[in-house]
């Protein structure tokens, strides 16, 4: 689910974000927002500096807009850096098309697009517009500047609202709030020069988190229907009238229903049934009409068509529930490898996907409605440990989805390095795959291409220094929450010989590049535990006498464990590891144990060793 909002749409400022930094940057970014109590004005002022070829990009202007709040006033054009005008901008260079041109997007949000191009650089481009809207969730969500690479020299928000308006507001990175109340009216302001980007640490909070921002939002507000953001029960009841006119079925669907679970035993199987007839039957289109995305397709529409997006499909799915008097809550969630983490302090729209509980007697099931190989009841690394809102009239309420344990997420790996008398390496690796990894593969079907199932492989750094002769994927059934992953490859480089000896190199090293301690700024985050365990069998041409470099270990911290064995036999090398990283969140004080744990594993990690022959 995409939040569809104008006010969105400005942490973006409508510009592409590609250049290095300082090949253009933001002089100017002011916006300026009325609140009648009833329709909200807002205008925007931006003045970009394109300082030379490389910032081109960034004279191409996107202003994004959507059914029922177009463009207004909109005046564009080219300075000099002495501020005298070059040229202004002719209707006729303006285009204006669907925001998404990709065929799996259904949507009703615009874009204005325009270039201003000059051959002398440095110059100016300063453009304004106004946007006025009768459906709102934020008079403003600003992000004065979401690119590292685009420096912003001066921004301002400036909002205005009747005196007796309860409004709420959160700010973080743009000073104190200013507020000037005069004739009936409060204004709420914020000036900021020289605004900082805060770039995202290994394992730190997502970068969104970390920027200069201000979010205002009005207690009562309209999307649709009428909604109020006093509680997260209020919240949770206007969405749920916006989308009670959703759930009617056909009667022929009704009737495939009961003849689909008529020989079912229990609630379960009735629900698992129904849930595999959604995953054979739909496909995920995404589709944002009417409300701006937020209101989903009703069920009538993914029966006709067969597809729908996050909201539509959960929505069917809780239909086809409800037709076998089968409770179930639709719930939205903010989706991702990374998560977001929800303000709880403020009832608001701060989520971007939708799923389905199912509350059982003794559990509760969650389902992922979009994903046609997920397993039954499993949600995964994307969706598992968040927050979550239930939609579910006056019962509406924040729980936590369901957190992936250790043995859940864990990956083994074993792997038989052969070397033959010449030195050439052939590597065989059984591999069973678990969490982000299974995640990742799981839907990679047979109508996909060989080579590019390849290329996933490769890109999940299983098998480094390797050249891959064949593979294969293989899941029990359906609803297994693991993959079995088999390769053969050459390998390249990982023995090197030495006279008589030979030099044993590391494969598939557990350890991550971290910041030193003192340039630690931000807390860490583990979503879901990371477990691996790795054995790498190495069948060498000669007795071995004697290894060297090569030691065991053992740690167990707070934030985890990692263990290592090493044995030899007569013609075997047998190198054991095993790492293991708790879930939570840690702060920036307990970074430096962190830290020392991963350089002792990496420390381990690297080592090399050497093999002495009889």
């Amino acid at each position: 689910m995409r939040l569809p909002l104008i006010f969105f749409f400005s942490l973006l400022i409508g510009i592409h974000v590609s250049a290095q930094q300082n090949n253009s940057q933001i002089n100017r970014y002011n916006k300026v927002v009325t609140y009648s109590g009833f329709r909200v004005v807002e205008y925007t002022e931006l003045e970009i500096q394109i300082n030379n070829a490389k910032g081109l990009s960034y004279a191409d202007i996107e202003i994004p807009y959507s059914k029922g709040n177009s463009i207004k006033e909109l005046q564009a054009g080219i300075y000099n850096l002495s501020g005298n005008k070059i040229r202004m901008l002719k209707k006729k260079d303006i285009v204006r098309a669907n925001a998404y041109s990709d065929n799996s997007f259904h949507s009703d949000n615009m874009k204005m697009s325009f270039k201003l191009l000059h051959n002398r650089y440095p110059y100016i481009i300063k453009y304004s517009y106004k946007t006025d809207a009768t459906d709102y969730l934020y008079l403003a969500w600003w992000m004065p500047r979401s690119s590292k690479d685009v420096p912003v020299k001066e921004a301002s928000l400036s909002v205005e609202v009747p005196q007796q308006c309860a409004v709420r507001i959160f700010h973080q990175g743009v000073g104190e709030t200013q507020e000037v109340s005069l004739n009936g009216k409060t204004t709420y302001s914020w000036t900021i020069d020289d605004v900082e980007f805060v770039e995202r640490q290994k394992f730190g909070p997502q970068s969104r988190e970390l920027q200069a921002q201000v979010m205002v939002m009005p207690e009562l507000f309209n999307y649709g229907v009428k909604g109020n953001a006093a509680s997260w029960q209020s919240f949770g009841e206007w969405l749920s009238a916006l989308k009670a006119n959703c759930h009617n079925l056909p009667e022929s669907e009704k009737e495939r229903v009961r003849q689909l679970t008529k020989d079912c035993n229990s609630e379960l199987e009735k629900i698992n049934t129904l849930y595999k007839y959604l995953q054979n039957n739909t496909r995920y289109v995404n589709v944002a009409l009417d409300i701006g995305g937020l209101l989903p397709e009703t069920a009538e529409y993914v029966c006709a068509n067969r597809y729908g997006d996050c909201k539509a499909l959960t929505n069917y799915m809780q239909a086809l529930l409800s037709e076998l008097g089968i409770a179930s809550v639709y719930t939205i969630v903010h989706a991702g490898q990374y998560p977001f983490k929800i303000n709880t302090a403020y009832p608001s729209q701060q989520f971007n996907h939708v799923i389905l509980c199912v509350p059982q007697v003794n559990d509760t099931i969650w389902l992922e409605c979009t994903d046609k190989t997920a397993p039954f009841g499993y949600l995964g690394t994307f969706t598992q440990n968040r927050t979550v809102l239930l939609v579910d009239g006056e019962n509406s309420r924040l729980t936590r989805t369901p957190a992936l344990n250790h043995e859940e997420v864990a990956d083994s790996y074993v792997s038989t390095i052969h070397m033959a008398a010449d030195g050439t390496l052939q590597m065989e690796t059984q591999a069973t795959l678990r969490g982000r990894a299974f995640d990742y593969l799981k839907s990679l079907n047979d109508a996909l291409p060989q080579q590019d199932k390849l290329d996933y492989i490769e890109e999940l750094g299983i098998v480094e220094h390797a050249d891959i002769a064949h593979f294969s994927l293989e899941r029990a059934h359906a609803d297994s929450s693991y993959i079995n992953l088999r390769l053969h490859s050459k390998l390249n480089n990982a023995i090197e010989p030495i006279g008589d000896r030979s030099l044993i190199k590391p494969i598939r090293p557990f350890y991550f590049k971290l910041d030193e301690p003192e340039q630690r700024m931000q807390e860490l985050r583990f979503s879901y535990p990371f477990n691996v365990s790795d054995t790498l069998i190495y069948n060498l041409p000669r007795p071995i006498k004697r290894i060297s470099g090569l030691q065991g270990q053992q740690l167990d911290t707070d934030f985890g464990y990692y263990t290592k064995d090493v044995q030899f036999n007569e013609y075997q090398l047998i190198i054991t590891r095993h790492i293991s990283i708790k879930a939570g969140s840690y702060p920036v004080e307990e970074y430096e144990g962190f830290y020392e744990f991963m350089q002792a594993c990496a420390n381990a990690e690297l080592q090399k060793g050497i093999v002495e022959y009889f």
